[in-house]
């Protein structure tokens, strides 16, 4: 048994924060905001709020600068919300190719305080998108987080997964509509309980992707209240990196664990041993020696 001097024993490893975690019970996952839109200056009255140009320009940027990366993040799939600014935010930092080949969004023609004009957007080759709406932003009263029917958005994008989505009609949003009506207290909307725990089982939902380099796409009231309650196991000083609201089209990178999934087998695992030789009979290593 090892044995510890008194100064040691002060500096084990509990106090050092450290955790070990088999890498397959691990995803990287990398939170981005969408990009500036127009329910962010000024316009929340519009349906389903789209990107400002200026936003247009954030995901550009971003996606110049994802490409300046070493080691490259290497993205296997993009998780996005289903409204729209999140997928137009998804398209302009992550899409790419020929657009004619294989769109992933489609042309769309510009409409004052509405919707910028922009140019169709290609499907990259071996990257999924898949918009599921347990990452969408919290629900309030206002028009701009409420989702267009969902026909119209596929129609629009078509290179982006849909199946998750399970009605056409906003029919979240509208409950939580009616049952703010009812109560009389409206202005509150989807409460915080509420979104942490959509939070939550969106990530366990992560957990169970055969993928382990994700993006997300989503939006900075539901990552706040997802990150945040993981932060009281941090130190107080990293505290913020989990709490602090992600500004437009900001992009932060966290590792998700889970260790009481059922996970898959380590691909970079090598088991050594009398067998570890393909094609060497355990009889031919022994008699070499």
């Amino acid at each position: 048994m090892a044995s510890f001097s008194s100064d040691e024993k002060n500096h084990n490893v509990s106090d050092l924060r450290l955790s070990v975690v088999p890498q397959r019970f691990t995803k990287e996952v990398h939170f981005i905001r969408h990009g500036e839109g127009f329910h962010n200056i000024g316009y929340e009255g519009n349906l389903d709020a789209h990107l400002t140009p200026f936003g247009w320009h954030q995901a550009e940027a971003l996606q110049r600068h994802i490409k300046t990366l070493q080691p490259p993040l290497d993205i296997q799939v993009v998780i996005v919300s289903p409204l729209m600014r999140t997928l137009e935010t998804a398209a302009g930092v992550f899409g790419g190719g020929s657009a004619t080949a294989q769109p992933l969004m489609l042309r769309q023609a510009g409409a004052p305080r509405e919707v910028s004009a922009h140019d169709a957007i290609g499907l990259p080759s071996n990257l999924p998108f898949v918009a599921t709406e347990m990452c969408r932003e919290r629900m309030g009263p206002n028009l701009c987080d409420q989702r267009r029917p969902l026909h119209l958005t596929k129609e629009h994008f078509p290179g982006v997964d849909f199946s998750a989505v399970q009605t056409d009609d906003d029919v979240l949003w509208e409950k939580i509509h009616d049952e703010q009506h009812s109560s009389g207290e409206y202005d509150v909307g989807e409460s915080e309980v509420a979104v942490t725990l959509r939070g939550i089982k969106f990530l366990r939902w992560l957990m169970t992707r055969p993928e382990t380099r994700i993006a997300v796409v989503a939006h900075a009231g539901f990552i706040r209240h997802t990150l945040s309650a993981f932060a009281p196991e941090l130190p107080p000083a990293n505290q913020a990196e989990l709490t602090r609201e992600f500004l437009n089209c900001e992009m932060r990178t966290v590792v998700l664990s889970d260790t009481g999934i059922h996970a898959p087998e380590d691909p970079t695992a090598f088991l050594g041993g009398r067998q570890c030789l393909d094609g060497v009979s355990v009889a031919a290593q022994s008699s070499a020696v």
